[in-house]
This record gives structure tokens, C-alpha cells and sequence, in this order.
């Protein structure tokens, strides 16, 4: 006979089971949570807009103020901010020997910290950036499979004080889910290639191609070839199937390749591929214009059907609708910076000494980036920041640009104006979210690490990065350009003066990348010549 309880043992036994179940609905919604960042992960390929899903659901996973995911470029020993919540999109680079974040990249384990600013390894100096005080952290690494840490998840201010063993599992496990993603910037291509996988697992086929149609050039140009790596295969209209199939707008199921006379053998024999069978449809866009096909090659048992040809051909609007999107972000890219670069010749344009000085500095600018490793998203911002770096000089005095001797006082005071004319102007265009930064960045230049620089007097981490990558490239291109107050400079007197400005005004990091840009350039120039 079970013991009869008194009503205080009853009582506690109802507050503990009001705590299992309490507890049993934080996991169940802890494990709602994860499902949905999975469901995230399966269905959104663009990784700008899975990043913030899969942060922000981590953050609410694990009762965190903010959580940050570090990449790792070891070339650099950096660690970049791919997605930072709190920071509005913001990208903030790290030294990859300081901070709690590092110290997890380094050792390849969980760092779990309950009160930051009493821990030595701790960097102040990112919450003197950002605003925000750190409390509690925890940071996980992102390790690929190759064992190779690629990046770190890093979880502030867990808000119960601390973060405890389970959340130390869920951050491994949800580095691990993170480690699998392709941070590449190559999204469309991934999607693109996507859609081929499609086409060959609908129709069971060795191969699937996707060519683009150029009626200018009357040729077709492969843009998604699978097999032929990064071949790229041009085809006449006036030649083979696929040509046949853009001109006529008629889909064709071939049975043996080699047996009809329309086949175009050459191809193969510049791959090396065998074409036994082949379906070809062509891509049409929403007004019904062709502008492109897709073929499907060697149908792995048998030949290809009536069903594989509806199949496919139902595939060709989605590719379409792929081919569409990637022309009009293209069109518009192109559009934009063309506007760019007339902006930035009406500013050059003021001073024949001074022509092409915007587009110069692009060049080394982003010549820079890449030699630091930098994602073509971000030197697509330096060089929108670049190309428009001197534009308040609309309104600088041109005598006093033109000045060939020493200037005044009150002149310098004038030309320095130029910098917060240009945010100033560009603070008034209106720029999508991905260039928010270009008019601080631009009007940046002539900040100087030790502070001495203008038009705000910003010191070392104060000035944006990609300012001085600006810095660098402006003046160099000053120095070995001709002007009214001087001749044109060597390469290596300009390196000169660049190097005795290093800890002063100049980063060491950027003007290395520049030397190395340079000699690249001049390498490849000879080579070229010779």
C-alpha cells in the first residue's frame, strides 16, 4: 500500500513537477528552435539572408544578448565578422592573437568566460567599438572537415549570467552545423549549378549544360558546363544541335548523336567527352525570348523520353528565371558603376594634372584588398569609396588647386574642406544598405593613425579600415603622378615615403599589400613586353 503523503510533501511534490514541466517546455522549445534553423538551412541558399535567420535563432537557443560568427582567413591572422547582431551589418577585422574569440580559433576549444573584463585574454577594445559591454561569453570554433578551424561562434551576455554545459553543446553543435556552410561569395553560381543537379537527377543523364545566348556574336557561351571544370565552351549558332535549338525556339531529343548529320563532333573532340544521346530545350524569359538552352547529355539507362523532355523543359523556366535575375543584377551593377566612374571623371576633370587620379586609386585600392584576402562584397564597397573619395572637391577653389607654388595657411585650411564635403554630399545620396559605409569611408582618407590627419582628427582603430586602404593608394598615386608643385616620383621613392609613415599615418599591413600589388603588376608587364 503506497505511503499516504501529508499535504506539505503534496505540495512540494506538485512544485516539482511544475518545474519538470517548466523545464520540459524550454527544451521542447529549445528543440522547436534548432528545427527551425534547419528548416532555414535546408530551404534558403542565399547566405546573407540565412546568416541573420541562423544568428538570431541561436541567440534565442541559447538566452544570449548577441551572437557573432568569426571567419578565419590564417593567411592574415584575422578574425573578420561574416554576421554580427547588433552592428547592423557592420564588419569589424580583429587581431587574430587578441581576444577570447582568438583564443578559441588557436586552441580548437570551447571558451566559456562568466565575467569578461576580469579575464586577462579579454579585448576591450571591441566593446569600445561597438557600444556594448560584455558580461558573459561563450565561443565555440567552426571546424571543417578536414579538422582545420575555419571560423568561431561567439555568444555574449547569456541571460541568465552564465552560460552552462548544455549551452557549451548546443554552441558546439551549432558551430558544427555553421562549419558546413560555403561562405563563398559565389551564391548565384551555387544556385545555378544547383539547378544542373536538378536536371540531371529529373532526367537520369551523365551531364547537364546551361549555355547563354549572345545573338551579337552569334554564339552560345556555356555558363554552367558540368564536367568540363572551368572550360568554357563557345558554340556558333550556325553549328550543332544547341545552335539549331536557340535559332528555331524547338526542342530536339536526340537519339544517337553521332548518327545525325546536324551533330557538331568538335566539342567532344575538344573535351574528350563521348555525346551518345542528348536532349536540348530552349531557355525562353517572360516576353518568350530565347536566351539561352540547356542540354541534357547520356542518358544513363536507355535514351531519353517524352517525360525526361516535359521534365526538362519544365526545369527551363526556373533557369530562365535564374539567367533573368543574374542579367538584370548585372545590367544594374554595370549602370551604377558606369554612373560612378563619370562621377568620378567630373572631379578629375577640374585639374588635367589630376585625370584619372580616381580611377587610379581604385585600382591600387583594390589591388590592396585582394592581396589581404578581402571578399569581392567588400572591395566592391572600397571601390564605390575609392572612385568617389575626392568628390567635395566640387567645391574647392580650382586656383587653389591649380597653385603650382607652396600653399597658404588659409589655403590648406580650404583643401581640407574637401573631406567633409564629401561625406557631406554623399550622406545625401541615396545608397542601398550594402554601401551605407561609403560616405564615411570616402571622407576617411586623410585621417592619420597618430591622429594628426583631418577632417575629424580619428586615431588608429577609429578610422575605418578600407579609409586606410584609401590612405595607401591616394597617396602613392599622388607621388608618382606629375603635379603643379613637383615632377612625378619613382615607385621606390614613393615607397620610401610610404614606409617612413608606417605606425604614423600608413598601416605596415597595407602598404606590404601594396608593394606586393605593385611588383605583380610590373611582373606581369614585362612578361607581357618581353
Amino acid at each position: 500500500m503506497a505511503k499516504k503523503l501529508t499535504y506539505e510533501e503534496l505540495e512540494q511534490r506538485v512544485k516539482e513537477l511544475d518545474k519538470e514541466a517548466v523545464e520540459h517546455r524550454r527544451m521542447e522549445n529549445s528543440f522547436r528552435e534548432f528545427c527551425e534553423i534547419g528548416k532555414a538551412l535546408s530551404m534558403e541558399r542565399k547566405i546573407d539572408k540565412l546568416l541573420p535567420v541562423i544568428m538570431t535563432g541561436l541567440s534565442k537557443v541559447l538566452e544570449a544578448d548577441r551572437s557573432t560568427l568569426f571567419l578565419v582567413p590564417w593567411d592574415q591572422l584575422t578574425l573578420w565578422t561574416r554576421f554580427a547582431e547588433g552592428l547592423d551589418g557592420e564588419s569589424i577585422s580583429l587581431d587574430l592573437k587578441m581576444g577570447l574569440a582568438g583564443v578559441c580559433a588557436l586552441t580548437k576549444e570551447i571558451v566559456n568566460i562568466a565575467n569578461a573584463y576580469e579575464d586577462p585574454r579579454f579585448n576591450r577594445e571591441t566593446d569600445s567599438v561597438t557600444g556594448f559591454r560584455t558580461e558573459s561569453v561563450l565561443c565555440a570554433p567552426l571546424v571543417n572537415k578536414l579538422e582545420g578551424v575555419i571560423g568561431v561562434l561567439e555568444l555574449l551576455n547569456s541571460k541568465t549570467g552564465v552560460f552552462s554545459r548544455e549551452d557549451e553543446e548546443k554552441a558546439f553543435k551549432s558551430a558544427a552545423l555553421l562549419a558546413d556552410i560555403d561562405f563563398s561569395d559565389d551564391a548565384q553560381k551555387g544556385r545555378a549549378n544547383a539547378l544542373v543537379d536538378d536536371i540531371r537527377q529529373a532526367t537520369e543523364c551523365q551531364r547537364g549544360c546551361v549555355f547563354l545566348l549572345n545573338k551579337e556574336k552569334g554564339e552560345l557561351r556555356s555558363v554552367i558546363g558540368q564536367g568540363l571544370g572551368d572550360r568554357e565552351i563557345r558554340l556558333s549558332l550556325s553549328l550543332g544541335i544547341a545552335g539549331l535549338v536557340a535559332v528555331t525556339g524547338e526542342e530536339l531529343n536526340i537519339q544517337d548523336a553521332y548518327a545525325d548529320s546536324r551533330f557538331d563532333k568538335s566539342t567532344d573532340e575538344r573535351t574528350g567527352y563521348r555525346t551518345r544521346d542528348l536532349l536540348c530545350v530552349p531557355i525562353k524569359n517572360q516576353s518568350g525570348d530565347i536566351i539561352g538552352v540547356i542540354e541534357a547529355i547520356n542518358k544513363k539507362n536507355g535514351t531519353f523520353t517524352g517525360r525526361d523532355l516535359d521534365l526538362l523543359k519544365g526545369l527551363s523556366s526556373q533557369v530562365a528565371m535564374f539567367i533573368e535575375n543574374a542579367i538584370l543584377a548585372n545590367d544594374y551593377h554595370v549602370q551604377f558603376m558606369s554612373i560612378l566612374e563619370v562621377l568620378a571623371a567630373s572631379i578629375d576633370a577640374k585639374d588635367p594634372l589630376t585625370a584619372n587620379h580616381s580611377q587610379k586609386v581604385n585600382e591600387y585600392a583594390t589591388g590592396i584588398a585582394r592581396e589581404l584576402g578581402f571578399r569581392e562584397a567588400d572591395i566592391e564597397i572600397l571601390s564605390v569609396s575609392a572612385l568617389l573619395h575626392d568628390y567635395g572637391k566640387l567645391g574647392t577653389n580650382e586656383n587653389i588647386l591649380k597653385k603650382p607654388g607652396k600653399l597658404s595657411p588659409q589655403e590648406y585650411e580650404h583643401i581640407k574642406q574637401h573631406a567633409k564635403n564629401t561625406r557631406d554630399i554623399l550622406s545625401r545620396m541615396y545608397l542601398i544598405r550594402q554601401y551605407r559605409n561609403v560616405p564615411l569611408i570616402a571622407s576617411s582618407h586623410h585621417e592619420r593613425l597618430d591622429g594628426s590627419g583631418y577632417f575629424q582628427g580619428l586615431r588608429d582603430h577609429e578610422i575605418h579600415f578600407m579609409a586606410k586602404i584609401i590612405a595607401v593608394a591616394d597617396v602613392f598615386d599622388a607621388l608618382t603622378a606629375k603635379r603643379h608643385y613637383r615632377d612625378a616620383l619613382s615607385s621606390e621613392a614613393a615607397f620610401e615615403i610610404l614606409e617612413q609613415g608606417i605606425g604614423t599615418q600608413f598601416d605596415e599591413n597595407i602598404v606590404e599589400a601594396l608593394k606586393k600589388y605593385w611588383e605583380k603588376q610590373r611582373s606581369q608587364q614585362i612578361a607581357s613586353t618581353g
